[in-house]
C-alpha cells in the first residue's frame, strides 16, 4: 500500500472532525482497490464511539464520499488508534473462550448483536473447530452469532 497525501476521504474526515471540535491527524494508504484511512490523536476515542459504532458510521459515510461518481468501487476502511485490530483480537479470544464453554457445558451460546465484520471474525475464528459450529440469526442491526455443538 502506498501513502496518499491528498484524497477526498482525508478532506471529508478532517472537515467533519474539525467541525466536531476534535483534534485528530488523518492519514491514508491505498492499493488493490482499497483505501485505508487512519485517525490518530487524543480525541480518537470520540470517533470510535461505543463498540466502534461511531467509527463504523464514519467509515460508511467516507465510503459514500469516496465512491460518489466513481466507476470502480473502492473499499474504504477507517480505523482509529488501531481499534479494529485490537477489537479483532478481542473477538478471536472471545470466540475461543465461548467455544470451550459450549463444549464443556454442551449448551449453545448466543452472542450480543454485532456488525457484519465482527460476526465474520467470530465465524472465521471457529471455522475449523472440531467440536463447534457457528451461525448467524436475526435481522440487521440485531443480527447475532450462535455458537453450538456440531
Amino acid at each position: 500500500m502506498e501513502p496518499v497525501e491528498d484524497h477526498a476521504a482525508i478532506t471529508f474526515i478532517k472537515e467533519m472532525t474539525e467541525k466536531m471540535g476534535l483534534d485528530l491527524a488523518v492519514t491514508a494508504k491505498k492499493g488493490d482497490g482499497m483505501l485505508y484511512v487512519s485517525i490518530d490523536g487524543k480525541d480518537a476515542g470520540t470517533v470510535i464511539g461505543k463498540r466502534g459504532q461511531t467509527l463504523d458510521a464514519v467509515q460508511y459515510l467516507t465510503s459514500l464520499v469516496v465512491n460518489k461518481d466513481e466507476e470502480k468501487y473502492v473499499r474504504v476502511v477507517v480505523d482509529a488508534e488501531n481499534y479494529r485490530t485490537k477489537r479483532g483480537r478481542t473477538l478471536e479470544q472471545l470466540a475461543e473462550k465461548l467455544a470451550r464453554k459450549v463444549v464443556k457445558n454442551k449448551r449453545s451460546v448466543r452472542l450480543e448483536p454485532m456488525n457484519p465484520y465482527e460476526r465474520k471474525v467470530i465465524h472465521a475464528t471457529l471455522q475449523g473447530h472440531p467440536k463447534v459450529t457457528t451461525r448467524s440469526i436475526g435481522d440487521e442491526p440485531r443480527r447475532r452469532v450462535i455458537i453450538e455443538l456440531k
